[in-house]
């Protein structure tokens, strides 16, 4: 009786999540923000950048970036976009300009973007400046900074609405996720992103996209957001689950089980080893639009049958 009591409560609670959100969307719709040009914004690197006029021609050299333009509803603006940029399908079509460390300069110079968006780490955005381009340098690099750079993108292309849209959203389906299992027992994971092997932190992107599924990493709070971990401290930790972002390159269950002492760790005993698909693996690990695809697809793989 508490368990069909429970799971009514988590049901009405997901409906109120549903309603206010119906609500907010409605309300918000109401209104528009519009930006004022010229507009000046300071970016990651520290640099002022300003937009004399609305960008209608923009180049995208990072793949959360390409995904938050389209989410905002101005695909048909993008001219070009790096390598790595694979989704929406409306851009498969663009020209592509290299990648954040490897960019094709010339290329991108020709085109003759009004907006060019970029990695805050790559060399590329002061090689674009010096060259006449007006450049945006930043990406989110936590969970908080992925709604934080809705509003910026939409800030600066003049789409606000779409971005405050966009982010209640995405809030309103992790918020709707979070309730039906914040009360389920969180299965241990080891989230594997390669062989060597490297994990993900409690704080950082991932870690917190596993939480808001349900779920915990292994790595303990001072270990780094991205620690190469020892493979003994693996063991001991015995995860409940292990979600191989490497599959792509080879890793599967039977290559963790060639790894000494690994054959006796409780997700491989359980069939709990879940190797991710190349289109998962950017799901999960792109900070960007798609967050509330990447929590559902994490919950599910958490807790079967929850979010049926």
């Amino acid at each position: 009786m508490n368990t069909i009591n429970q799971e009514k409560g988590k049901r009405k609670k997901e409906k109120g999540l549903v309603f206010l959100l119906s609500t907010f969307c409605f309300l918000l719709a109401s209104f528009s923000f519009a930006t004022t040009y010229p507009l000046t914004v300071t970016d990651d690197l520290g640099r002022e950048v300003t937009l004399a006029a609305e960008p209608l021609r923009i180049v995208t050299m990072i793949p959360s970036h390409t995904e938050t333009v389209c989410a905002l509803g101005a695909c048909d603006r993008l001219i070009g976009r790096d390598e790595y940029s694979n989704y929406p399908a409306e851009i498969d079509g663009l020209p592509v300009l290299g990648s954040a460390f490897s960019p094709n300069v010339e290329e991108i110079v020709a085109l003759e973007p009004d907006l060019v968006l970029v990695d805050e780490s790559s060399e590329i955005a002061q090689t674009l400046e010096n060259l006449g381009l007006t450049v945006y340098a930043g990406t989110a690099q936590t969970y908080d900074e992925v709604f934080d750079f809705f509003e910026t993108i939409g800030q600066l292309i003049n789409q606000e609405t779409e971005a405050a849209l966009l982010a209640g959203q995405v809030r309103g389906t992790v918020d709707t996720i979070g309730a039906l299992t914040a009360d389920l027992e969180a299965p241990s994971v080891f989230y594997e992103l390669d062989a060597t092997p490297y994990s993900v932190g409690p704080n950082s992107f991932i870690g917190l996209i596993m939480q808001k599924a349900g779920g915990q990493t292994i790595v303990e709070e001072g270990m780094g957001d991205f620690p190469q971990l020892d493979p003994e401290f693996i063991v001991a930790a015995d995860p409940d689950l292990i979600i191989l972002a490497d599959a792509r390159f080879g890793e599967s269950a039977e290559t963790l089980a060639a790894r000494p002492g690994w054959d006796t760790l409780s997700a491989l005993q359980s069939g709990r080893v879940i190797p991710l698909t190349p289109e998962q693996v950017d799901i999960v690990n792109r900070p960007g639009p798609r967050i509330a695809e990447a929590v559902e697809l994490l919950a599910k793989l958490f807790h079967p049958g929850v979010l049926d």
